[in-house]
């Protein structure tokens, strides 16, 4: 029983951090540009289904910084994204999309 008690917050916390790439685009992404990446989020970008994964993380770095610019809620919104996520989880959500076609 003890070890269970150790154990449970570890594994939860394991289970939050490891979110698959799909459960990430569509929590924080699919709201903007759409279920299967399809929509021009806010009617402004272009749309990101099927892009190249080194675009795309590009991209996101580009508009999070202010480099590229955009509505200014494109750089809160990507900031955040950037700030929440590291590296890996982010080229694993940018090799997501580019699968979504």
């Amino acid at each position: 029983m003890r070890l269970i008690k150790i154990m449970l917050p570890v594994l939860s916390a394991s289970m939050l951090m490891g979110a698959s790439a799909e459960a990430i685009y569509q929590s924080k992404c699919a709201s903007c540009h759409g279920k299967m990446a399809e929509k021009k989020a806010l009617g402004h970008s272009n749309a990101i289904q099927g892009m190249d994964p080194e675009k795309f993380v590009t991209l996101l770095n580009a508009y999070a910084s202010g480099e590229k610019k955009g509505m200014p809620i494109a750089k809160i919104v990507k900031k955040q994204f950037i700030d929440k996520y590291d590296k890996e989880q982010i080229q694993k959500v940018a090799e997501y999309v580019n699968k979504l076609k």
